[in-house]
């Protein structure tokens, strides 16, 4: 019987249909623990399988603990190349199939009895707008540009933006709005973000390319792929053409460089970090609500605003630091925020040369100037 007919035995295909009915990527990986699993239980309880090992389990003939250790040494010694992150999420697999089927185990006698290794995190690279800028420079890739751009403005995950229909665009409000489908949202949630005039002035470049092409006869359609040139509707065939295309630019302009921690070498710059810089950019300018509901993650339930407040707040304090290649307005806010520094000294002067000044209100207009530096320093950038 091999790994695949031994997951479709009845107990664990019934877990696995279980955890498909919310995410099919955890299926998917917990399917990659089970089978992980069902080579353990061939070298070390050849007598048993993927079900008939739950029974002496459940009766304590076989102890949970020292079965969970005995798996997780059966990785580190026999599976090099897995990564701690990997057996952490596999052995999380398990203790989900034996609950699944009441064999439980206890939090703290985990902790003591079944060690497992540690995973090392590393710092994220951070992205300002000059490395955005320089990578958008250096991209001759038509459709890898219009999706950076949409990504760099729109705070989308990759998932999310290579899911959009050309129904999920509205063009005719400014800023566009992006429908997000539930079912391709991290935490499953439908919901709209923005994207800046500049990521859809290319849109509209690209949309044109694809359907007004001379060389080629394509008829729109409401339910295609923003980014697919075919008839594809399934986004995660795209995934890997789009990384492999994101590569390749990165060694253009010499940002290839991987991180030091973990089996696998992850670059220190990815399509996910377009996200971490939107969600910089949008805490500094309104704040962490925005940010965390603007991102699709978990926010605070009393707040509340209504669209047009939303794609307001976007258009007036986010979308001029979401811009990197419309010149004329960055520009135009740098001019804006050199005049109010200029205002804010002339009143720190004033205050000083007024015999009883205020020491608070002068604190308050040095913060204020602080502030306006820093956005200065986001345009100025190059």
């Amino acid at each position: 019987m091999n790994d695949q007919t031994m997951i479709e035995l009845p107990k664990p295909a019934a877990f696995l249909s279980s955890v498909e009915r919310n995410s099919t990527s955890s299926k998917k990986a917990y399917s990659s623990g089970l089978l992980h699993l069902n080579n353990f239980i061939l070298r070390h309880y050849s007598n048993y399988n993927l079900e008939t090992v739950l029974k002496p389990l459940l009766k304590n003939k076989i102890n949970i603990y020292q079965f969970l250790e005995g798996f997780v040494s059966y990785l580190l010694e026999t599976r090099i190349g897995i990564a701690p992150k990997s057996i952490s999420l596999y052995v999380t697999a398990l203790r989900s199939y034996f609950a699944y089927y009441d064999i439980d185990v206890i939090p703290s006698k985990f902790r003591r009895k079944v060690r497992l290794p540690k995973v090392h995190h590393e710092d994220e690279e951070p992205l300002d707008v000059s490395d955005i800028r320089k990578i958008l420079l250096s991209c001759n890739n038509r459709r890898l540009k219009t999706l950076i751009l949409v990504l760099a403005s729109g705070g989308m995950r990759v998932g999310e933006a290579l899911a959009v229909r050309n129904k999920d665009l509205d063009l005719s409000v400014s800023p566009t709005k992006v429908h997000i489908r539930k079912e391709y949202s991290k935490t499953r949630v439908a919901r709209e973000v923005y994207i800046s005039e500049e990521a859809t002035v290319y849109l509209k470049q690209w949309l044109d390319w694809k359907y007004k092409n001379p060389d080629r006869e394509r008829k729109f359609s409401e339910e295609d792929l923003v980014f697919t040139v075919y008839q594809s509707k399934n986004p995660k065939s795209l995934y890997m053409k789009i990384w492999h295309e994101f590569e390749r630019l990165l060694k253009i302009v010499q940002m290839d460089e991987k991180k030091e921690d973990g089996i696998y070498k992850r670059r220190k710059i990815s399509l996910h970090s377009f996200i971490r810089f939107v969600k910089t950019i949008i805490s500094n300018q309104v704040g962490q609500a925005y940010s965390e509901w603007f991102l699709g993650h978990s926010k605070c339930p009393y707040w509340t605003l209504k669209e047009v407040g939303r794609r307001e707040i976007y258009a007036t304090k986010c979308m001029k630091y979401l811009t990197f290649l419309d010149y004329t307005t960055l520009e135009t806010t740098g001019k804006n925020i050199e005049s109010k520094l200029l205002e804010k000294d002339k009143e720190i002067q004033m205050l000083r040369q007024h015999e009883s000044y205020n020491a608070d209100a002068i604190v308050t207009l040095s913060d204020q100037v602080r502030k306006l530096t820093e956005q200065m320093e986001l345009i100025r950038t190059n």
